[in-house]
């Protein structure tokens, strides 16, 4: 019969000096298995000897504990292997997420970037802005692993984020990503965040004196393409994109190709016809815009020692070393405190063309031409009439512009204007 083991004694234990040749062990026969390793440098590390599914293994239970918290804890690890679970690999496990965690690797950070360079989001056209978004809103949770991060994180960040608007973007970004990754197991759990609440969004408006004292300030890059928007109803982007070839200054006429028009009618499981081509006409105002910007433009490409050869491809509005404008809520920050005009964007600048041409007479099939609707007095009319109005849109854009010129000339400064 095998003899048993005598329990340690806390205050034996704690007068163990370590062996400057090798490592002793101690055997605790208190709780079978436990046993204590002292290092000649002195460590001490407690493990428990247990058969595990039949196989005879060592468990950790910690370093540096006294007698009667390693006891404590090897019996909690003790109950942990009855009920199948594996302490030791989850420790190691834990420590593998850190290490890989400080090298992006493994990182909830990395996962993100990885929908966007290998997942589902590589063919977005928008997919540098979504992420943009994402790191922006989700930025305290980049760095971690990516396996412990929660739903319910996740959400609270959302909902602390100051810009709501900004928040609810980055969940609709979100979503697709972590259900992406959860089915390639780079995350786990639920996730479905949810968009913070919002008031109703301001339909701006600019109002005459707003706009005398806006207008002035629209001498940059962006402000000569605000300009444009202004001058046509275009939205953002159509003026963005603008290419030189797709204006005929001689003809006073701007066609927007089919392929970069936005499309808001309701899909259904019928195929509709995609919006063609729109010809917006030119008022003497934006022709002359256009040659200021394309005088600009080889002005600037002089003073560079490059081509001044304006090919048709070239964008029309582009910053000061030639690249897309696309820092626009940056942009629109600086103009705020110089013009005093406050809470706009280019949106509203879509709106007040609109609401000015409504103003100066125009009635609303011609003011839904400016805007490109496709439906003029709603379907049925439009399925009659195929109208679009070329001289009246020409009119009410050239009566658009004139307004313009007036109350630039009567320029009253906004309260607030730098």
């Amino acid at each position: 019969m095998a003899k048993r083991v005598p329990p340690l004694a806390a205050a034996a234990v704690a007068k163990i000096k370590p062996d400057p040749l090798r490592t002793v062990e101690f055997v605790d026969g208190d709780v079978p298995g436990l046993r204590l390793r002292v290092t000649p440098k002195g460590t001490r590390t407690w493990s428990l000897n247990i058969r595990a599914s039949g196989v005879m293994r060592r468990f950790d239970v910690g370093v540096g504990l006294g007698l009667s918290e390693a006891r404590a804890k090897a019996k909690v690890v003790r109950q942990r292997v009855a009920d199948g679970a594996d302490p030791t690999a989850e420790k190691r496990e834990i420590r593998a997420r850190a290490v890989s965690a400080k090298l992006g690797i493994g990182t909830f950070g990395a996962a993100v970037d990885a929908y966007f360079s290998v997942g589902n989001g590589t063919g977005l056209k928008t997919k540098a802005e979504q992420r943009q978004r994402i790191r922006s809103v989700f930025k305290d949770h980049l760095n971690r692993p990516s396996m412990e991060v929660s739903s319910s994180e996740l959400q609270r960040a959302v909902d602390a984020h100051a810009a709501k608007v900004a928040a609810a973007r980055a969940v609709g970004y979100i979503n697709p990503v972590v259900k992406w990754a959860a089915k390639r197991g780079l995350v786990q759990g639920a996730f479905d965040l949810e968009k913070p609440l919002q008031g109703a969004p301001e339909q701006k408006v600019i109002d005459c004196v707003e706009l005398a004292a806006l207008w002035p300030t629209l001498t940059d890059p962006y402000g000569r393409c605000c300009r444009l928007m202004l001058l046509t109803g275009a939205r953002r982007e159509e003026a963005c994109n603008a290419t030189w070839g797709q204006f005929a200054i001689d003809k006073g006429v701007w066609t927007i190709p089919a392929e970069v028009r936005k499309d808001t009618r309701a899909q259904t499981k019928r195929r509709v016809k995609p919006k063609p081509a729109m010809q917006v006409p030119l008022s003497r105002q934006a022709i002359a815009l256009l040659e200021e910007v394309k005088a600009a433009e080889i002005s600037r490409r002089q003073l560079e020692g490059v081509s001044s050869e304006i090919a048709p491809d070239d964008r029309v509005f582009v910053g000061q070393k030639g690249g897309r404008l696309d820092n626009w809520d940056r942009w629109l920050k600086k103009n705020t405190k110089k013009s005093g005009v406050s809470r706009w964007s280019a949106h509203a600048l879509r709106r007040t063309t609109a609401t000015l041409a409504g103003d100066l007479g125009a009635p609303p099939h011609v003011v839904s031409v400016i805007l490109g609707h496709a439906n003029l007095g709603g379907q049925l009319v439009a399925g009659y009439n195929k109208s679009r109005y070329e001289t009246e849109h020409a009119k009410v854009l050239q009566d658009v512009a004139d307004r313009i010129d007036e109350l630039n000339r009567s320029h009253i400064p906004v309260s607030g204007a730098a």
